[in-house]
């Protein structure tokens, strides 16, 4: 998968006041507070994501005899 890079202009040249990090069992955010009393939050939601592989190992190289469609967590 590409790696994506994201930019913010709206936050370009704002003076951090503090960075906040959450990490509760049923919540994850990073917040950076600026000194303008304004801030931008990040919210990361972890997600299943898995290639499953049928792999023949008779010859201890791992054959990858085929590759199945991704499997990922639908979010809802």
């Amino acid at each position: 998968m590409p790696q994506r890079i994201h930019e913010y202009p709206e936050v370009i040249g704002k003076t951090v006041a503090k960075v906040t990090v959450t990490n509760e069992s049923d919540w994850h955010n990073i917040s950076v507070k600026f000194t303008d009393n304004t801030a931008i939050h990040f919210t990361i939601r972890s997600f299943m994501h898995f290639e499953p592989e049928h792999i023949d190992w008779t010859t201890g190289n791992g054959k990858i005899l085929r590759s199945y469609p991704f499997v990922r967590e639908r979010e809802g």
